[in-house]
């Protein structure tokens, strides 16, 4: 069925086409880079920070009921979700810069198994593994911190959660 799609969507093309070669085909109108509308530091400060912290707290503290352990699952999934966002620029001053570097895709798509293995403790209500997941997203979370960001943590960000408010992203 897909390959009949694509057929029909090639004898289309080449039917708005007159066949000269200097003709421009319309480009796409999804742009060939990708880039968040924020900043990848807001993205950590309102996602990352946000979800890791319930997921640490219920190593210890495990959820007692099914909406608590609803809203774990919400966290897990945000926490995946950034580790998947934060590969693409966004609106900071350094984020072109760190995506370019295969280390900062390495601790993003980190983070974002984190979340995946969040997801399947939360699912399988297993303490142990959520704790083992907890330790996961310090180790990913002071790992990247290390590399690219060490004293700045927020940026800023959110008042209470930034211990500095002098990172330029």
């Amino acid at each position: 069925m897909k390959y009949s799609f694509c057929i029909a969507l090639l004898l289309v093309l080449a039917a708005c086409s007159d066949g000269s070669p200097d003709v421009e085909v319309q480009r796409s109108v999804i742009p060939d880079v990708y880039r968040l509308p924020v900043s990848i530091n807001d993205v950590m400060v309102a996602l990352v920070n946000e979800a890791a912290d319930p997921i640490w707290v219920a190593a210890w503290n495990q959820p007692d009921t099914a909406v608590e352990w609803r809203e774990l699952e919400r966290r897990a999934y945000q926490l995946e979700l950034a580790g998947s966002l934060i590969t693409y620029p966004g609106t900071g001053g350094l984020d072109e810069k760190w995506t370019a570097k295969p280390s900062w895709r390495k601790w993003s798509n980190q983070l974002r198994d984190s979340g995946a293995a969040a997801i399947a403790a939360v699912e399988a209500r297993d303490s142990a593994q959520i704790s083992r997941v907890g330790d996961q997203i310090v180790a990913v979370c002071e790992g990247c911190h290390s590399d690219f960001k060490l004293a700045f943590p927020t940026g800023g960000k959110f008042g209470e959660l930034s211990p500095t408010s002098d990172d330029p992203n």
